[in-house]
């Protein structure tokens, strides 16, 4: 597959002497709104304006050299795929040891750029870089020592459904997308840590009590750190114990909160006309369900 390149490049290429590196871009997914950026080489390699980090001491350190560690690009719409192996070293992703951070799930969904630096001398990246895959994180293989990542190309956002709406009890909008038409930030309530032992999945707060309507208001809800180490990270909320201000959220932060930190919670929507969905925004009329549809036992 042909890749575009500058003619500087072009002409490196033909004097077969030259450094090569590859770089690594993780961003979105539960990392955002944090990028992360490595280097397979064996310094640091600044960029296209960022700073690429070489494994050096601690790692990680990113391996494509094995039988699978392959780019496999194909003719026609069929899903283009990556796969390569970490080893994580003493590597941290958010303070979290990346190994940890890989089972917590802090990489799901995660959209992964490599590119391929050559250099007529190492850290001499003026020629450019050269774009090899683009794609989301698709599965990730980790063991005790070595984490081996899959990734897809945006092709395999083509595996739809069709038609892209079924009929279906719950609604088929999502909370505050254009269809939906909910102003989030209109229900936005502003809280802060302030009882001790919250954490990674449970954090404590009380300023928020008082402004419950249901039992379940903040389920399926979002919670955003605004200050601390977890400044900007997202998740979503699966119980709220309004009697102690404690919030358990479904996917671990990498850092447990501290004291302080402030947050911003959202409610959430269970997509049916009962208290905990449209009703609780009066939304009713962009209800986009259909809860009389019967069940496949009694269709007939």
């Amino acid at each position: 597959m042909s890749k575009p390149i500058s003619n500087e490049l072009r002409a490196l290429l033909a004097t077969r002497q030259f450094y090569v590196a590859d770089l690594y871009t993780f961003s979105g997914g539960l990392l955002a709104p944090n990028v992360l950026r490595y280097c397979a080489g064996d310094r640091d390699i600044s960029a296209n304006g960022f700073l690429y980090t070489a494994g050096g001491l601690a790692g990680p350190y990113f391996d494509r050299r094995d039988n699978k560690a392959k780019c496999h690009w194909k003719l026609g719409v069929e899903v283009d795929t990556l796969i390569f192996d970490v080893l994580p070293g003493t590597a941290t992703v958010l303070d979290e040891p990346f190994l940890q951070a890989v089972h917590a799930g802090q990489f799901d969904g995660a959209e992964l750029l490599l590119e391929r630096a050559y250099m007529p001398v190492y850290g001499d990246v003026s020629r450019g870089t050269v774009i090899m895959f683009v794609g989301r994180v698709a599965e990730i293989d980790a063991g005790r020592s070595i984490a081996t990542f899959t990734i897809n190309s945006h092709l395999e956002l083509l595996n739809l459904m069709m038609p892209r709406n079924l009929f279906q009890a719950p609604c088929v909008n999502n909370l505050g997308d254009a269809a939906c038409g909910v102003n989030l930030s209109s229900y936005a309530i502003n809280g802060a840590v302030n009882v001790g032992g919250s954490s990674q999945t449970i954090i404590g707060g009380s300023t928020v009590t008082g402004v419950l309507t249901t039992p379940g208001y903040f389920i399926l809800g979002k919670l955003v750190f605004t200050s601390g180490k977890n400044n900007g990270l997202a998740r979503t909320v699966t119980f709220y114990n309004s009697s102690v201000g404690a919030f358990i959220v479904l996917n671990p932060f990498p850092t447990a909160p501290a004291n302080g930190d402030t947050f911003t919670v959202y409610p959430g929507c269970d997509k049916t006309l009962d208290a905990d969905g449209c009703p609780k925004f009066n939304n009713q009329a962009r209800f986009k369900g259909e809860p009389y549809t019967p069940v496949p036992e009694t269709a007939v």
